[in-house]
């Protein structure tokens, strides 16, 4: 009987030893196929004629790529491929999953032409290509969303989203212009805030003709609280908004195959004119003073002048209205000489 007992116990731990031993062979088999079995093979080419093409292969936690600058559609030059390997984590990897099922139909080989893309798709490809921060930045959607350079390590990426909700990241940047870190948090701000600032973005947006703004250290007087208030994540700069200095009228001027100065004028009576410009992240010193004049005056009386070759102007007021003046008005001139301004081209802040 003994020896039948110690039979058992030697068959149940040959047994229990080749059930550990298959559990782990299936397991690292498991692991292994999930490491390198590639869930997506993107071809992205940058041009139908000669231009670049990019092999992209996405695995579970990672992207491969190989570049090649100098190809058409027939053949690339393999002599000049890069090939780079970029880590994501799995909150990223699962965005780019997402966005792959999303916006591309079909099998897991894929290919795709920039010109065949929407702005937003060749912007998340074009993130891929630079690594896993840039990919982060291109792939959030957004409404509208302001890009604010504030120097050049130091750059936020404000995302006005559908529901009226703002997601805000803040990028650290190099010296080679790499994304280094990147903090991302949301505005936890009340309606009447939050309103404030979707109000402000869909009037810039209008402005500038287009969902995404561009914005530097050279802000108006008039917005520079609405900036920080989404950088700095405080609400206390909207503690007295009510009485902060409104912008009443933008004036430029069209005639000149240049880039042109402009004259900002404040509800306070007082005005920003920015004449110069500087290639480097360099807040602008613009002239400032006082004005006391009627602009309404300047519009009403547009009507009795005759349009000239010499150009015209552009008034917008605080609702976005726009209003052409002509060259030839008397009342705008007369407005401008009290100011000792004449509007010209641009030149090199000193």
């Amino acid at each position: 009987m003994k020896n039948k007992s110690k039979v058992l116990i030697i068959l149940f731990i040959i047994l229990l030893i080749l059930v550990i031993g298959i559990g782990s062979v299936i397991g690292y088999n498991k692991i292994f196929y999930q490491k390198n079995h590639v869930l997506y093979k993107l071809t992205y080419y940058t041009s139908d004629g000669v231009g670049s093409k990019s092999n992209i292969n996405i695995y579970n936690d990672r992207v491969k790529l190989i570049t090649i600058s100098s190809c058409n559609d027939t053949e690339c030059d393999d002599a000049n491929a890069k090939k780079e390997t970029f880590n994501y984590t799995e909150e990223n990897m699962n965005k780019l999953k997402n966005f792959i099922k999303d916006n591309f139909s079909g099998n897991n080989d894929i290919v795709l032409n920039k010109n065949e893309l929407d702005e937003y798709q060749n912007g998340v490809i074009r993130g891929l290509l630079l690594g896993e921060h840039s990919f982060e930045v291109n792939v959030e959607e957004y409404k509208y969303k302001i890009e604010y350079s504030k120097n050049d390590n130091l750059t936020y990426i404000i995302y006005f989203k559908d529901d009226k909700s703002i997601l805000v990241k803040k990028l650290k940047i190099n010296d080679d212009y790499d994304i280094v870190n990147i903090d991302t948090y949301s505005l936890d701000f009340s309606k009447k805030n939050l309103d404030i600032l979707n109000n402000y973005i869909e009037k810039e947006a209008k402005t500038e003709n287009s969902n995404v703004i561009y914005k530097n250290v050279n802000l108006k007087k008039d917005e520079v609280n609405i900036i920080n208030s989404m950088v700095e994540n405080k609400e206390s700069y909207f503690e007295n908004i009510d009485k902060e200095v409104k912008l009443s009228y933008t004036i430029n001027y069209y005639g000149i195959n240049c880039p042109t100065s402009s004259l900002y004028l404040y509800s306070d009576n007082t005005y920003e004119y920015y004449y110069t410009f500087t290639s480097a992240v360099e807040k602008l010193i613009p002239k400032t003073g006082t004005y006391n004049y009627d602009i309404t005056k300047i519009i009403n009386n547009n009507d009795k002048y005759e349009e000239s070759n010499y150009g015209l102007y552009l008034i917008e007021d605080s609702n976005g209205n726009e209003y052409d003046i002509y060259y030839t008005n008397m009342e705008m001139q007369e407005f401008l000489e009290s100011l000792d301004i004449k509007f010209g081209c641009l030149v090199q802040q000193e």
